[in-house]
């Protein structure tokens, strides 16, 4: 007989939890929710609703559902707010943990709350599901592989006019401090330092609001940063752009090598790339993909997987907490408005750096 499927006690039943909730009942011979927990019990409730002959059970309280159901592993979909009290919570159960994006939002709660899952000896992964996009894959792969060179400098620009009233997207992030640092560009950050397989030297960064920002705090990020690899990267992001048309996001992520290019054109996909010599950039074969659900759905299984067969898990807590870094680094690097070192940064602050 194969294995069981993996229960989850899904934590959170907002906007994003929806998704969550899709990729694992369409994966049901692999993966199961065996309990519901949002601190507005209707909302536990509604989401239990959704698969009314399984019964699944609901609860207001995580420790309340951690006594009173089976299960393999938590799925946390709440505000990084939370995270530092709800894993505490969750490590007393000995529980293996997959946290939303951000871990925390302040660094040293970050490196506080993966203490708590060292001490407690329990497995703990990250949503940085982006990795997982066949462009994503396919960028890494150019560049290790050196197809086009060796690659030198990059330009990362992404450019949106978010409405955070959206009642598909979550709310907090209106009221939060760096929103689109914490929010959008850890993923953009992880990226960089994922597929390009080079931890940074240092970064700069400004970030400011614009006037007509919804957002209560810093919307705009400019950041300039070497990489140990030799590489200069420079990224701006936004969520507070000047357009806002039927294509929400405008998007360009190009590396360029010594022998040519990788141009990615959209967010999830559309990737190009040409010799120095090539008469014109053709568009690379992906396979076809959903983003959002398809990169979640190989995240959440490859995590469950880890988990059953005592491998590491994918996008464990200190490799997130090094990307995360670069965001605090950022932060100091414009309110003290100086460069700031990476390996002085992350001594100072206590960071664990990834090991190659």
């Amino acid at each position: 007989m194969g294995k069981k499927p993996f229960r989850f006690i899904q934590v959170g039943c907002g906007a994003r939890a929806e998704m969550w909730d899709k990729v694992i009942f369409r994966n049901n011979d692999k993966l199961t929710t065996v309990a519901y927990v949002n601190r507005t019990i209707e909302k536990a409730k509604r989401f239990s609703s959704y698969h009314p002959e399984l019964n699944i059970l609901y609860f207001s309280d995580i420790e309340e559902a951690l006594r009173n159901v089976e299960a393999d592993g938590v799925l946390m979909v709440t505000p990084p707010d939370v995270h530092k009290e709800q894993i505490a919570t969750i490590a007393k159960y000995k529980l293996p943990i997959l946290a939303e994006k951000p871990l925390t939002d302040t660094l040293d709660e970050a490196i506080e709350t993966m203490k708590i899952v060292e001490d407690a000896n329990i497995p703990m992964s990250i949503s940085l599901q982006f990795r997982y996009l066949p462009v994503s894959q396919e960028i890494k792969r150019l560049c290790e592989t050196r197809e086009l060179g060796k690659p030198g400098f990059g330009f990362f620009g992404y450019f949106r006019n978010r409405n955070g009233m959206r009642a598909d997207l979550n709310k907090y992030p209106l009221k939060m401090v760096h929103p689109m640092l914490l929010e959008q560009t850890i993923h953009h950050f992880d990226l960089i330092r994922y597929c390009y397989n080079s931890e940074p030297v240092w970064i700069e960064t400004h970030t400011w609001n614009p006037e007509w920002s919804m957002y209560a705090h810093d919307s705009n990020v400019m950041t300039m940063m070497e990489l140990e690899n030799g590489m200069r990267v420079n990224y701006f992001g936004t969520w507070t752009g000047g357009y806002n048309g039927p294509k929400e996001i405008m998007f360009e992520w190009r590396t360029d090598c010594d022998n040519g290019i990788i141009l990615q054109k959209e967010p999830f996909e559309d990737l190009n790339k040409a010799k120095m010599n090539d008469p014109e950039i053709k568009s690379c074969n992906l396979p076809d993909f959903k983003a959002f659900m398809d990169d979640t759905e190989l995240l959440i299984l490859e995590f469950a997987d880890a988990v059953q067969n005592k491998k590491p898990v994918p996008c464990d807590g200190w490799d997130h907490i090094n990307s995360l870094a670069m965001v605090f680094a950022s932060i100091e690097s414009t309110e003290q408005g100086k460069r700031v070192y990476m390996k002085e940064f992350l001594n100072r602050n206590g960071v664990k750096q990834r090991q190659k």
